[in-house]
């Protein structure tokens, strides 16, 4: 009898383990049409795929990209408009007992359109890139979520050779270094991608002397950034030429090893958005909008070698996606579509195939996703 307890106390645990693992929760960031829209909340099953909404967080006016703390306890969210002192972001605490959030205040961001937002290491810092702004705000964060005011302003300048896409800056992401005290920022309208250090002992955090600028072929656009986890390679799309670029890294220096076409037709005016990197390093994935609307994926070999084994065609204008916790599957928010899909990812070889139509989710305009 007490070996038969014990075996039934042990199922019973492996039981609710399985059961909790299968249940993915993730931040989606929107672009919202009225008070009731905002900041949405999804459950994700990875064995029936099903998405459900669990809540919505509103009032909130266009947060297109959101993140949390590593307790999970403070949300931040870019407001992506534009005033005379520029769009907004803005923080909520989340108790998870009661599952509510509370607002918590927000901050002008000095730049219009802000579209990328990250959490220093320390998380004593919130760092907001404006798209329109074209210009980098750093903002000083406490314990409980408060945002103080930027207390310090990066202003890039130039512009390149697509006279109606890079007229001037426009700062389009920040990524940390997985190792390193440097962030990575994508400018689209500068054809360039920025390292610059940083201090978090220091009063000013950004170390703005201290910028090291790679250019990019002209009139390419890079858009999104991702490291691989040793920092020694960065993956980038080049939005106005549908293109993935990999990147060594050492020594301060970035080195073009490598560009990938994603569409079958050249460009100079594309819609590349997103990229992502499974968790094994082996399968880089990008989407494209526009007329294509598709995911592309890419069998990374040593970098040199890579090549793109798969185009999939998902909803309408797919901005950005994410690899599920178990790496079999991948939603997709399609902005136009108003709808997250999910696709099956095959881990051996990278593929995907599409699921059924009861693993879809109305959302109006989703365009990111962040985990929960």
């Amino acid at each position: 009898m007490k070996i038969t307890s014990k075996l039934l106390l042990l199922f019973s645990i492996l039981l609710m383990s399985c059961s909790t693992s299968k249940n993915n929760t993730y931040l989606v960031g929107t672009y919202t049409e009225n008070k009731s829209q905002g900041i949405n909340i999804i459950d994700f099953n990875e064995a029936s795929k099903v998405i459900s909404l669990q809540k919505v967080v509103n009032e909130i006016e266009n947060p297109s990209f959101v993140i949390t703390n590593k307790a999970k306890t403070i949300v931040v969210a870019v407001e992506e408009t534009a005033s005379t002192i520029g769009g907004k972001v803005t923080s909520f605490s989340y108790d998870s007992k009661s599952s509510t959030f509370k607002k918590i205040n927000s901050q002008f961001t000095l730049g219009d359109h802000p579209c990328t937002v990250a959490f220093s290491s320390n998380e004593k810092f919130v760092l907001v890139g404006n798209y329109s702004g074209g210009n980098l705000s750093v903002f000083p964060i406490d314990a409980t979520g408060k945002l103080s005011e930027a207390n310090q302003t990066i202003t890039f300048q130039g512009k390149s050779s697509n006279a109606q896409r890079q007229e001037k800056p426009h700062v389009h992401c920040i990524v940390f270094h997985p190792t390193d005290n440097k962030i990575a920022v994508a400018d689209l309208g500068r054809d360039a991608i920025d390292v610059i250090p940083f201090d978090e002992k220091a009063p000013l955090f950004l170390i703005e002397n201290k910028i090291i600028s790679t250019k990019v072929p002209a009139g390419s656009g890079p858009r999104h950034l991702i490291f691989n986890s040793k920092g020694n390679r960065l993956y980038a799309t080049f939005e106005l030429t549908n293109e993935v670029a990999i990147f060594d890294y050492s020594d301060d220096k970035l080195q073009l090893l490598k560009t990938l076409s994603l569409t079958k037709i050249p460009t100079q005016n594309g819609s590349a958005a997103e990229v992502r990197l499974s968790d094994d390093e082996q399968f880089l994935y990008a989407s494209v909008r526009g007329n294509d609307n598709q995911l592309v994926v890419i069998q990374l070999n040593d970098g040199k070698n890579a090549k793109v084994i798969q185009s999939i065609s998902t909803g309408t204008s797919p901005r950005n996606f994410i690899i599920s916790n178990n790496q079999k599957s991948i939603l997709v928010a399609n902005q136009f579509s108003n709808s997250i899909i999910v696709f099956d990812r095959n881990k051996k070889t990278g593929l995907l195939t599409p699921t059924s139509s009861e693993s879809e989710l109305t959302i109006n305009q989703p365009v990111y996703f962040y985990p929960f």
